[in-house]
């Protein structure tokens, strides 16, 4: 029982079959609250780089457009347009490199996220989504509960920070409106971009949390459990008991072709008893003599009994015999350095073969 709880608890880590099967799906860690995050931290560090610029054209807009408003005397639509088209160069020239910049940033927290990842897998048609029991499932799952708990909790952070950093200002804001219009307008710049740093520094802390927590998620969900791997590893290698069985068919194969070659040799080298070797040699077919069969303990005996009963002459030689047997292949030509060995053998049997020859002519 233990056994069998061990191999389904997902308590293994995923294999990377796995991690790709996920990741063709779209399902691979990422915030929704990073992208932002880090679009309101780059347009944070941008002011603190161009700030000074920006407010000053901002100011001489600002200021510029109420000393027009306080004239008595009626603007042609000439200045009309040429006011609004300076202003939109001022904005333009301030605003674009932020929206640039934003750009690249969100494509980048975007990559390091995922990835270069192309998938049509959330294109594809699913009945699922369309089902109103699924999204009514969906609308309250904790997925769902989790995303609006990250919302409030945002909320509620900014919230604080916005109530806390306004409160401080009571009394400096009560004075704005004795001030001059550029005063007024630095001082909200300074202390926007003040109460932004500290709203963004807010978003980033949970915005990481949320990247982290969702990190640990899909970990999890894609670990797997001892039973998976195994099946996972079946199918990429096959099944481990029908490979042991069809290599001991191919060897038992092989085996058969091997004995039934041993007829055709000229002679077997043994060891005596521990290992035999089966040696062919046709001048007109090979350069070489050939390994024809070989074989140790059991297969060696059965080598050994066909040669016998098929007059294939059996030779002891024990280290030739223990050399063709571990460095030559069946179907293999002997090398260069053991010619003179194996033709010492050869020449022997074929001296003894052509004495059986004129023995058996004498006798007829």
């Amino acid at each position: 029982m233990a056994d069998e709880r061990d191999d389904l608890e997902r308590s293994e880590e995923p294999t990377p079959k796995k991690r790709e099967e996920a990741r063709s799906k779209g399902q691979v860690a990422r915030s929704r609250l990073l992208i932002p995050a880090t679009s309101l931290l780059f347009f944070v560090a941008l002011l603190h780089f161009a700030g000074g610029e920006l407010t000053v054209r901002l100011q001489r807009l600002v200021v510029g457009f109420f000393a027009l408003a306080g004239e008595h005397t009626e603007l042609s639509h000439e200045q009309l347009l040429y006011f609004a088209t300076q202003s939109g160069w001022v904005m333009a020239a301030a605003l674009l490199p932020l929206f640039v910049g934003v750009l690249l940033v969100e494509t980048g927290t975007g990559l390091a996220q995922t990835g270069f990842l192309w998938t049509n897998e959330l294109l594809r048609f699913d009945c699922s989504r369309i089902n109103p029991v699924t999204g009514f499932q969906r609308l309250f799952s904790l997925e769902t509960a989790a995303e609006l708990l990250k919302t409030l909790l945002c909320i509620a952070g900014v919230g604080a920070v916005g109530i806390t950093f306004l409160y401080a200002r009571v009394g400096a804001l009560s004075m704005l409106p004795g001030l001059q219009a550029y005063e007024i307008v630095l001082y909200v710049s300074q202390q926007g971009v003040h109460l932004l740093e500290l709203s963004v520094g807010i978003l980033t802390a949970i915005a990481v949390l949320d990247y982290c927590f969702q990190r640990w998620r899909s970990e999890s969900q894609l670990r797997m459990s001892r039973q998976e791997i195994k099946e996972e590893m079946r199918e990429h290698d096959g099944d481990p008991q029908i490979k042991n069985r069809l290599k001991s068919i191919r060897m038992k194969m092989a085996r058969q072709r091997m004995m039934a070659d041993v007829p055709k040799a000229d002679v077997v080298i043994t060891n005596p008893e521990e290992l035999a070797v089966a040696l062919r040699y046709r001048a007109t077919e090979m350069g070489a003599p050939q390994v024809v069969a070989k074989g140790a303990g059991h297969i060696a005996r059965q080598i050994r009994t066909v040669a016998r009963a098929h007059g294939i002459p059996i030779a002891e030689n024990k280290p030739l015999a223990r050399l063709l047997y571990r460095t030559i292949e069946v179907g293999k030509e002997i090398p260069e350095n053991l010619y003179r060995t194996v033709a010492e053998v050869l020449a022997y049997v074929y001296r003894l073969r052509q004495g059986r020859n004129n023995l058996s002519a004498n006798i007829e």
